[in-house]
């Protein structure tokens, strides 16, 4: 993309931060993008060894301020420092928050387990993709905010196409984003209203899923 004369390089939101995160002053990536792929593709055990021990040996006598990535790929790499050097990631770094994404229940599911590992740190529930960083919990109730300022929100439910932010709480149904790169795109994740413009992504699609939210609605109430 040229801006004002000069050639710059973009992408989707994630590699985007990746790439230019070292140019930023206050904080940084450990390890650079760079360095991770030089490790190659491959999704095989010993390929996720390898990327573990370069993170632990960079990060080992440094000041690390946070985690941020995939939730079970950040406790995956907890018990491979547990299981490989005897130690747990709170006894080596002193994390102020995890920003953990992509999987769902991450409160409920991964965060007690997370803090085992790391301490009593914050987890923090972000909802992001590779089409970009839609949403992020923004205090201590387990639920996201939509970044409204850069996508558009519809979802679909069974009475219609719906604006996110008209949904009544407990109303909920498939999520369809819109962005400059992406009109309505129907990404395949569904999401509830839980009130008070709090929401939160229940898993993709699916027969089991739905059975799962409903029977999930049927005998637990709303914590909000």
């Amino acid at each position: 993309m040229n801006v004002e004369g000069k050639e710059v390089t973009y992408g989707y939101s994630s590699g985007t931060y990746a790439r230019l995160n070292p140019m930023f002053d206050r904080v940084s990536l450990l390890p650079r993008q760079e360095d991770i792929d030089k490790l190659g593709s491959g999704i095989g055990r010993r390929d996720w060894q390898q990327r573990f021990e370069l993170v632990y040996e960079m990060a080992k006598d440094q000041n690390v301020t946070a985690t941020m990535g995939v939730t079970p790929v950040i406790l995956h790499f907890a018990r491979y420092i547990k299981n490989r050097y005897g130690k747990l990631p709170r006894d080596i770094w002193k994390p102020h928050a995890l920003f953990c994404t992509s999987v769902r229940k991450i409160q409920f599911k991964y965060g007690p387990v997370l803090k085992k590992y790391f301490g009593d740190v914050p987890v923090v529930e972000m909802y992001t993709a590779t089409e970009g960083v839609f949403g992020q919990q923004l205090d201590d109730w387990p639920y996201i905010t939509p970044n409204y300022d850069t996508y558009f929100f519809e979802v679909a439910t069974g009475k219609g196409v719906k604006l996110l932010h008209e949904l009544k709480r407990g109303e909920w149904g498939r999520l369809i984003v819109s962005s400059c790169m992406l009109p309505r795109y129907d990404i395949g994740d569904m999401v509830e209203a839980a009130g008070k413009n709090y929401f939160r992504i229940f898993g993709r699609r699916s027969t089991l899923t739905l059975l799962e939210h409903s029977l999930y609605r049927a005998f637990l109430g709303w914590t909000l």
